[in-house]
C-alpha cells in the first residue's frame, strides 16, 4: 500500500544535519538560520518498485533507449560527414535542368570544293511533357492542370489551337518518351525573346535551336545527300547510337545517315537553374561544350551530276520522238571504274531536297502510297529491272571462263532458234551468218547468245551454274557496298531460288528455256544500274570489283583534306578472254554493224558500250546503255537506264553521249543525234 508523506507548502524546513548562513542579529550577534529548501509536493512509492523485475526492465529500456538515440545519431553523422558531398550534389541537380547543346553539324563539299550543304539552325518550342501531364491507359498523353493553363496561353501567343498542341505532344511522346517535345516547329527570335522574358508564366516550356541543314545548290542531290530527322526509339537500342538521347537529331537516309559519327559531332549540355516549379530562375550556363562535326568530302561532281540528270529528261524526249511516250523515268550512272568513286548518281522523277527538309507536308506528299512516280525511290539502287542485251558480256565471260568457247569460236546468228516447242526469235528476222564472239557482240545477235544459252544448261545438269556465278562475282544480285543506304538486293536466278521462291511445281522447274532467256539478260533477272556499272568497271579494269562511294574524304574549313577514305575493291578476278570482250564493245560503238554506231561512231572520243533493250510484262521495252571510255584506257564507266525509252539505242545511248560530252568536255552538237 503506498505511503504518502506530505510537506509544508509555505513553511521552511531546516536541512537536517547542516547550519544554514549565518546572518548577524541587531546586537551585533550571529544567529545560525537553515538554508531554504522546496520539499516535494507529492511522492509514491510502489511494493514493485523494490522488486528486481522492475529494476531490469527499467534498465533494459534504458539500454534499448541509448541504443536508438546512438544509432540515430551515428546515421545523422553519415548523413552529414560520409555522404553530405554526394547528397549536396544531388541536391544541387535537382536544383537544376541539364539540357542538350547540340553540335554544330559538318559541312558537305563536292569532289571541287563546292558547298553543298552546311549548318544552320531554326528556334522551335518544346514542352516538358512529363511534367505537364502524364499518359494514360491508353498510352495517350494528357495535359495536367498546370499544362492546359500553359498550353492555353502558348495557343493564344502562337495562335494555334490548343487541341493541334496536344496532338502534337503526344505524336511527340509515341515517337521519342523521353524527349522534349516539339509542339511550334518555327518561331521568330522576338517571340523566343518574349518566352525567355516571361519564363515563369511558361513553365516547362522551352525555346530550342533545331539543328537543320542549309542546300547551297537549292533542290539538288536528292539521290545521295539524305535528310536529318529525330532519332527514333528503334534506334535508340541500336548500339549505333548508343551515345544518343531521345530527341537528337541525326542523319535518316544517305550520306548524312552513313556518316552520321563524323558529320554529327557530338552534344554538349547546359545546366540551367530552376526553382521548385522547374522555372527557371537564373541563365544558363554551359557544363559541357559541344563537338562540332566534321566536313565531308564528295566524289561527287556538281557539274557532272546536273549533267547527268538533264541527259535522262533528254533520253526521254528522244523516247518520246520514237514513238514510246510511256516513257516517264529514268537513272544514271557515272563513276571511276579503277577505285569506284561515283561522279553522278541520277534518278527521275527526284524530289527537292530542300524543300522536303523544311516542309514536313511537302515530305508527308512525297512518301504517300498513292504518289506513282515514287520520287523518294532512288532508281539507280533501289529500281530492279532485267538488264536485256547489256548482259551478254558477263555471258561471253563465263563462257570463255569456263571453256564452252573460245574467241575464235563460231556459232549461227539466225532468225529465231526452237527449244522444246517455244521459238525464240531474233531482232532481225532474216539473218543468217556464222559469227565468232566479237561479231556476236558488236552485232548482239540474239539467237547466237540462245545457242550459248542451251550449253549452259547442259552443264547446269552437272550442277555448273556458270552464267549465274559470273553474274554474282562480276556484282549482280546482291548490294554492291555503296556508301548510301537503302540498295536493293536484285535477282540473280538459280534453280534454288525458283524451290524458294514459288510454291506451284510447274514454277518450280528450271526449264532449258530459262537458261536461254537468260543469256540475253531476260527472264527473272533483274538487277540495278549500280550493279551493272559495278561489272562493267570490273570488265573495264580487268577484273577488280570496286566498291561504289560518293565520301572521299573529311575535310577542314577551308576544304583541305584532313583524312582521304579508304574503300578496299571487294573481289579481285581473273578473267578470260577480255581483249576481245574489249574490241567487241568498242565495234558496238563504232563500227557501221555496230548497234550504237549511230550515236556514237564520230564521237571524239572512243567509247566502248553495249545497248539492250530490256522487255516487259507491260509498255515499251526499257532502253539501256552500258559504256566505258576512253575504250583502251578507261576513266569513266557510264550507265544509263530509260523505263520503257524502247530499243537502247533510241535513248538511254544518246542520254549517256550527252553524259559524255560534259565529262570529256566536248561540243553535244557535234554529230549528236537530232532533238525532237
Amino acid at each position: 500500500m503506498a505511503r504518502y508523506r506530505r510537506g509544508l507548502p509555505h513553511g521552511l524546513g531546516l536541512r537536517r544535519g547542516g547550519l544554514g548562513k549565518a546572518r548577524k542579529d541587531a546586537r551585533g550577534g550571529y544567529l545560525r538560520v537553515s538554508r531554504a529548501v522546496a520539499p516535494p509536493i507529492s511522492a509514491i512509492e510502489a511494493e514493485f518498485h523494490l522488486m528486481p523485475g522492475f529494476r531490469v526492465r527499467l534498465a533494459v529500456l534504458t539500454l534499448v533507449v541509448t541504443t536508438l538515440l546512438g544509432l540515430i545519431g551515428l546515421r545523422l553523422w553519415s548523413l552529414q560527414v560520409i555522404g553530405g558531398r554526394s547528397y549536396a550534389e544531388v541536391a544541387a541537380v535537382q536544383a537544376h535542368r541539364t539540357l542538350p547543346v547540340a553540335a554544330t553539324r559538318g559541312a558537305i563539299f563536292d569532289a571541287r570544293g563546292r558547298l553543298l550543304a552546311d549548318a544552320t539552325g531554326r528556334l522551335a518550342i518544346a514542352i516538358d511533357a512529363e511534367g505537364l501531364g502524364t499518359t494514360d491507359e491508353r498510352g495517350r498523353w494528357v495535359a495536367n492542370e498546370s499544362g492546359r493553363v500553359v498550353l492555353e496561353r502558348l495557343g493564344r501567343l502562337t495562335h494555334t489551337r490548343v487541341p493541334t498542341l496536344v496532338e502534337r505532344v503526344r505524336r511527340a511522346v509515341a515517337r521519342s518518351p523521353l524527349a522534349p517535345a516539339v509542339v511550334v516547329p518555327r518561331i521568330s527570335r522576338s517571340l523566343a525573346f518574349y518566352l525567355d522574358e516571361h519564363a515563369r508564366r511558361f513553365a516547362g516550356v522551352d525555346v530550342q535551336a533545331i539543328p537543320v541543314r542549309r542546300y547551297r545548290t537549292g533542290p539538288f542531290g536528292s539521290e545521295f545527300l539524305g535528310l536529318l530527322g529525330e532519332i527514333g526509339p528503334g534506334q535508340l537500342k541500336q548500339r549505333a547510337y548508343r551515345d544518343y538521347s531521345p530527341g537528337d537529331v541525326i542523319g535518316q537516309s544517305g550520306v548524312e545517315a552513313t556518316y552520321e559519327r563524323l558529320l554529327g559531332g557530338r552534344a554538349g549540355e547546359e545546366s540551367i537553374p530552376v526553382d521548385a516549379d522547374g522555372r527557371p530562375v537564373a541563365h544558363a550556363r554551359v557544363v559541357k561544350a559541344p563537338r562540332p562535326g566534321r566536313s565531308l568530302a564528295l566524289t561527287i561532281d556538281s557539274s557532272i551530276q546536273r549533267a547527268a540528270e538533264q541527259a535522262i529528261l533528254n533520253g526521254i524526249r528522244y523516247a518520246h520522238a520514237a514513238d514510246h511516250p510511256d516513257a516517264s523515268a529514268g537513272s544514271a550512272v557515272v563513276m571511276n571504274p579503277r577505285d569506284g568513286s561515283v561522279y553522278a548518281i541520277a534518278s527521275y522523277p527526284h524530289f527537292d531536297q530542300a524543300r522536303a527538309a523544311r516542309d514536313p507536308d511537302y515530305y508527308a506528299q512525297l512518301a504517300d502510297p498513292a504518289n506513282d512516280s515514287r520520287p523518294l525511290v532512288n532508281r539507280a539502287t533501289q529500281g530492279i529491272f532485267p538488264t536485256g542485251s547489256t548482259f551478254k558480256p558477263i555471258v561471253a565471260e563465263a563462257a570463255l571462263s569456263a571453256g564452252l568457247i573460245t574467241p575464235a569460236t563460231t556459232l549461227a546468228c539466225t532468225g529465231s532458234l526452237k527449244v522444246g516447242d517455244v521459238v525464240f526469235h531474233n531482232v532481225e528476222p532474216g539473218i543468217f551468218a556464222y559469227m565468232n564472239l566479237r561479231e556476236a557482240l558488236a552485232a548482239s545477235c540474239d539467237t547466237w547468245f540462245y545457242r550459248l544459252g542451251t550449253m549452259f544448261y547442259a552443264r547446269q545438269q552437272e550442277g555448273r551454274l556458270d552464267m549465274q556465278r559470273w553474274a554474282r562475282l562480276l556484282g549482280l544480285g546482291h548490294p554492291t557496298g555503296f556508301d548510301v543506304p537503302g540498295e536493293v538486293d536484285g535477282v540473280v536466278p538459280t534453280p534454288h531460288w525458283l524451290k524458294r521462291t514459288f510454291s506451284a511445281p510447274s514454277q518450280r522447274i528450271w526449264y532449258e528455256g530459262y537458261s536461254v532467256n537468260l543469256s540475253i539478260g531476260q527472264g527473272y533477272l533483274a538487277v540495278t544500274p549500280l550493279q551493272l556499272a559495278v561489272a562493267y568497271s570490273a570488265l573495264a579494269n580487268g577484273g577488280t570489283v570496286v566498291r561504289p562511294h560518293v565520301g572521299r574524304a573529311l575535310v577542314d574549313a577551308k576544304g583541305e583534306v584532313v583524312r582521304p577514305l579508304r574503300f578496299k575493291p571487294r573481289a579481285r578476278l581473273r578473267l578470260t578472254g577480255l581483249d576481245t570482250i574489249h574490241q567487241a564493245l568498242y565495234d558496238a560503238a563504232h563500227s557501221p554493224t555496230g548497234t550504237s554506231s549511230a550515236i556514237f561512231g564520230s564521237f571524239p572520243i572512243p567509247v566502248a558500250g553495249k545497248t539492250g533493250t530490256a522487255e516487259t510484262t507491260s509498255g515499251s521495252d526499257h532502253s539501256w546503255y552500258a559504256s566505258w571510255a576512253p575504250a583502251r584506257n578507261p576513266r569513266v564507266v557510264v550507265v544509263v537506264l530509260i523505263e520503257h525509252g524502247g530499243f537502247g539505242a533510241e535513248a538511254a545511248a544518246p542520254a549517256a553521249r550527252d553524259i559524255y560530252s560534259a565529262f570529256f568536255g566536248v561540243d553535244r552538237k557535234a554529230g549528236a543525234p537530232s532533238k525532237p
